[in-house]
């Protein structure tokens, strides 16, 4: 988890750079100005604190600390580290495939395959080696998950080339409604399998129907990307439909289990965040909503609502439950939260008034540079929260 905190911290710096340069532009520094600080921040934010809980969830979930493999896990992590410091180098020097959050190119392209290739061949090693002693499902299911992350590699060498187009529509410019859907409904599965793995006790309360509706959600995301379409289209807008009683069925599924210490306040965050997640986004993708705030601070408002508030929520959880560790105490998880909440509450108002009128683009109206220097300061705090957590994971 040091590793994620830190790159958590780093991030949060980009991002708090970021803010300031749109108060005060004259701050950059050529040639790392705003646009290569940009990737930065977003994949920092995505493959280090993001993936790296989710990194040491599949150690323990292929037990790579009770074999001979246990040696290797370290070198895991510190080549996945260093595959994003190189990423960093690449996007700081302008070197970028230009796709969000899909920014691998060249050497940082490669330097992230071999990462997730020796990551899969040490839980490789590490199934061979234990999966004996383990019941037939659990050899089973681990195999599959073995079968479907040797798919990653290759998928992110397709899904980065600037020769494969992204999940929107060519006509508008808007994601379609099935690709947010797909992408919601792995959240979805990471959710249903969590507690089943990682809670004290207790079987949750999905039944038939929590698991026959995730299968009707899979068909239905099959059906409408296949079909395509923008969202003027039924199909499109009812993807996005299905989303929101995930947001009850989840924490009645949860309810279920007996949870450890520490985990609480993460759990109620986490859901807090979820809930208003799947909620807004169903309805900003109504068109008179979504053709108002596209490519305003609207959606920049919406990816902080996901990333600072249920992501980091979600990956605070993950490492109570795989270390027995608290992350933060009273004051700096209330802080983060609420700094979450001013900063995406205003980035949502200024989103709202620019697209309003384009105006603001040539006279810098007062409600945006206000808006600017409260974002710098909600900013601020996360920084100094994420400071505050790293130091005392690392506190002997």
């Amino acid at each position: 988890m040091t590793h994620a905190l830190g790159w958590l911290l780093a991030g949060n710096a980009a991002g708090l750079y970021v803010a300031l340069l749109l108060v005060a532009p004259g701050w950059q520094i050529q040639p790392w100005t705003y646009g290569r600080w940009v990737p930065v921040h977003l994949n920092v934010q995505l493959y280090g604190w993001t993936a790296l809980p989710l990194v040491a969830w599949l150690l323990a979930l292929y037990e790579v600390d009770r074999g001979k493999a246990a040696a290797w896990a370290p070198a895991a992590v510190w080549t996945w580290t260093a595959a994003l410091a190189a990423g960093t180098l690449h996007w700081l020097g302008g070197t970028t495939g230009g796709k969000i959050f899909l920014d691998w190119k060249d050497g940082a392209l490669w330097a992230f395959i071999l990462a997730l290739s020796f990551l899969w061949i040490v839980l490789t090693v590490s199934w061979k080696q234990r999966a004996a002693g383990w019941t037939r499902w659990k050899r089973n299911l681990s195999l599959g998950g073995l079968a479907v992350l040797a798919l990653v590699p290759p998928a992110i060498i397709l899904t980065s080339s600037p020769g494969t187009y992204p999940p929107v529509d060519r006509l508008t410019g808007g994601p379609t409604g099935s690709s947010l859907l797909g992408s919601s409904l792995l959240v979805v599965g990471l959710m249903l399998l969590l507690p089943r793995v990682a809670a004290d006790h207790g079987k949750g309360k999905a039944g038939w129907g929590t698991w026959g509706y995730f299968i009707a959600c899979w068909i239905f995301f099959a059906v409408a990307e296949t079909t395509g379409g923008t969202h003027f289209d039924w199909w499109q807008n009812l993807s996005l439909l299905l989303m929101p009683p995930w947001a009850w069925l989840l924490w009645r599924d949860w309810s279920g289990f007996a949870w450890p210490d520490g985990t609480r306040v993460w759990r109620i965050a986490m859901f807090g965040w979820w809930t208003a997640l799947v909620l807004t986004g169903y309805l900003m993708y109504f068109p008179w909503i979504l053709d108002h705030i596209k490519f305003t601070q609207g959606l920049v408002a919406h990816s902080h609502l996901a990333m600072a508030g249920f992501t980091t929520s979600f990956c605070a959880l993950l490492a109570v439950l795989l270390t027995g560790r608290k992350i933060g105490g009273k004051w700096t998880v209330t802080l983060w939260h609420m700094a979450a909440a001013v900063m995406l509450t205003t980035l949502a108002f200024m989103g709202w008034k620019e697209g309003n009128d384009p105006s603001w683009m040539l006279i810098q109206p007062a409600w945006r540079e206000v808006g600017l220097i409260l974002r710098c300061a909600c900013g601020v705090v996360m920084f100094g929260v994420s400071s505050v957590w790293l130091y005392q994971w690392n506190k002997p």
